[in-house]
């Protein structure tokens, strides 16, 4: 019996293979779980907001996930609100939050489903500018200025504001565990409202601090989103910055 139970054991693995070449053979790829998340970029201050996520698996809507939650938690602190998502059908899962605080946060979908487990992340900006750059200044020395602090990384945009139609510098200081981060690669994600996104490469002017030129068309409120790249660190921070 155990030697049944041994040949058993090695023919397996083969009939999975041998299934997973037949699927490629007619031209089929194997399913994957995707999520996306549904969130504004921008959030009111102490309005009921929903935020909601799309399951699909293939080119098949999910409605019956194993586990759907959304984890929330505002940057600089400790707290995590693990929330549990309702099924509204069509693979779309929901919860409503109100934000009494303002600041960035970030939101993550936890979702299993199909015996896989996929976890996106999004940040978003809670409040209007005025408090965020107030919050953002009492996290760093220096007035005007806004920083975090992600497991030893600190991402500080030195200017929030800028001229419409005039060449702008987008200067971010990075540094880790105290030290500045050297021999980065850092991108500045710009863009508008709904609008187009642009993806700016910078450069590192000395150490820790990364450069990128660029010239905004339009006065307003825009988006930029810091992405830092270091071995085997992968972190990004959202600010706003206001053209006049």
């Amino acid at each position: 019996m155990k030697k049944v139970y041994a040949f058993l054991a090695l023919l397996m693995p083969s009939l999975f293979l041998f299934a997973a070449c037949a699927q490629e053979k007619n031209g089929e790829k194997p399913a994957i779980l995707e999520v996306k998340i549904e969130a504004a970029d921008h959030i009111e201050l102490n309005k009921e907001t929903t935020i909601a996520c799309v399951v699909t698996y293939g080119e098949e809507k999910v409605d019956d996930a194993d586990e759907v939650k959304f984890e929330i938690w505002k940057h600089g602190s400790e707290k995590h609100d693990m929330l549990k998502a309702k099924n509204e059908g069509s693979g779309k899962y929901s919860v409503t939050k109100t934000f009494t605080e303002p600041g960035t946060y970030s939101v993550v979908a936890h979702v299993t489903a199909r015996n896989m487990h996929n976890m996106p992340k999004k940040d978003i900006i809670v409040g209007q500018e005025p408090e965020q750059q107030h919050e953002n200044a009492e996290n760093h020395h220096n007035d005007g200025h806004s920083g975090h602090s992600y497991a030893g990384l600190s991402i500080t945009l030195q200017s929030k504001e800028y001229v419409a139609n005039q060449s702008a510098s987008l200067t971010a200081q990075i540094a880790h565990d105290g030290k500045p981060l050297t021999n980065a690669t850092v991108r500045f994600e710009v863009w508008k409202n709904n609008g187009k996104h642009e993806f700016i490469d910078a450069s590192e002017a000395q150490a820790g601090q990364y450069e990128a030129a660029t010239t905004f068309q339009e006065k307003g409120t825009y988006s930029v989103k810091i992405h830092v790249e270091a071995k085997e660190l992968h972190e990004h921070q959202l600010e706003q910055i206001t053209v006049k």
